[in-house]
């Protein structure tokens, strides 16, 4: 199977991401960790107008770096102690909610000779990363003033953990925080970084609140979309990303299972089945090892999803059209958790098309 991208259409999804933001003065951060750090992603991204890049492992800065991109990367994920040395070489700023951490990157930055910036996570309900608001103060106290270090702002993330909604009141908490600590230490913080992808939907309402200068944004420029609302953005494009699996076998099976159920199928699940009678049934070289299988939709109509293992998809081919043929492709959108599977997955070729439209697509896996 290979995962296909177009990075002239991520350009034009940044342009627009950051076109609705700039109106409020809000600067975009392009996500690129559902590419694990692909440089053709990162420049079309850079290429779209994004003030920076930012990553979540190491591995895919490094990734970005050894490709001759010198644009500053935030670090998203909270750096670990055992990496800081590396984080002050290779990113200008990164996210932080441990004092003893930012201690340590002081430490490295001091050795290096350099400043790396930091910015404050707060917790805003999410129950992720972040001090609670009630510590903040005092966190930030213990933060300012250290060598090699500059404490540039806070910042917030929603909905990934517990699955809470970005909302104007929890956004409002973090510049409620921000202020606080302002007036308790006689400082002003250049940035407030307000949230991520699922954050957009306020700033197409007004109703982000006027301090946040700043979002993380991945699946909003890579697919165009907001999982966490669904709100319409104004991506141009929900198709850079296109998954392709072929054929492999092609029969007409019975739709319910026969014989006593185990206690889960090959990854643990239990299923539920429907006796819909006999039904025609592609099984496509791709599963869950791959990528989230979970998370595809089938772009030909009447295809429909059954059920994978770990090495083999099933969909119902029934009423596609066109019909389905033994050796045909199949091709699917990916929503943020199948994109970001395939693009680590090792077996996924990806094809990755350069942005400014004279370069060929470059092959990267087995083919």
């Amino acid at each position: 199977m290979r995962i296909e991208v177009d990075c002239e259409r991520i350009k034009r999804n940044a342009e627009a991401i950051v076109r609705m933001c700039s109106a409020h003065g809000i600067e975009i951060a392009g996500v690129t960790k559902g590419c694990c750090g692909d440089p053709d992603v990162g420049r079309a991204m850079l290429a779209g107008g994004v003030s920076m890049l930012a990553e979540s492992r190491l591995s895919n800065v490094r990734r970005l770096r050894h490709a001759g991109i010198t644009a500053e990367i935030m670090l998203l994920r909270l750096p670990r102690l055992s990496e800081v040395d590396e984080v002050v070489s290779l990113t200008e700023v990164s996210l932080n909610s441990e004092v003893d951490t930012v201690r340590a990157l002081s430490r490295a930055a001091v050795a290096k000779g350099v400043t790396h910036q930091v910015i404050l996570m707060v917790e805003a309900g999410d129950r992720r990363e972040g001090v609670l608001p009630a510590d903040a103060l005092d966190v930030t106290a213990e933060i300012v003033g250290l060598p090699g270090i500059e404490l540039i702002g806070v910042g917030g993330n929603m909905s990934c953990i517990g699955g809470v909604k970005a909302t104007k009141e929890n956004t409002q908490l973090l510049v409620d925080v921000a202020e606080r600590i302002e007036r308790g230490l006689g400082i002003r913080f250049r940035v407030i970084s307000g949230g991520h992808t699922g954050s957009l939907w306020l700033v197409a309402q007004s109703e982000i609140p006027g301090r946040v200068n700043q979002l993380r944004v991945g699946e909003g420029i890579l697919l165009g979309t907001d999982n966490s609302t669904w709100y319409p953005l104004p991506s141009p494009h929900k198709d850079a990303f296109t998954v392709v699996a072929e054929v492999i076998e092609l029969k007409t099976k019975p739709s319910l299972p026969e014989g006593p159920p185990a206690a889960g199928d090959a990854l643990g699940r239990q299923q539920q089945w429907i006796d819909a009678g006999p039904r025609l049934r592609a099984i496509l070289a791709m599963g869950e090892q791959d990528l989230r299988v979970e998370a595809l939709q089938p772009k030909r109509p009447g295809v429909t999803m059954v059920g994978a293992s770990t090495d083999h998809t099933v969909v119902d081919v029934t009423d596609a059209d066109p019909p389905v043929a033994l050796g045909d492709e199949l091709e699917f959108n990916p929503l943020w958790a199948a994109l970001a599977t395939a693009m680590a997955s090792q077996d996924v070729v990806k094809v990755v098309k350069g942005w400014d439209g004279g370069r060929p697509a470059r092959r990267e896996g087995v083919w």
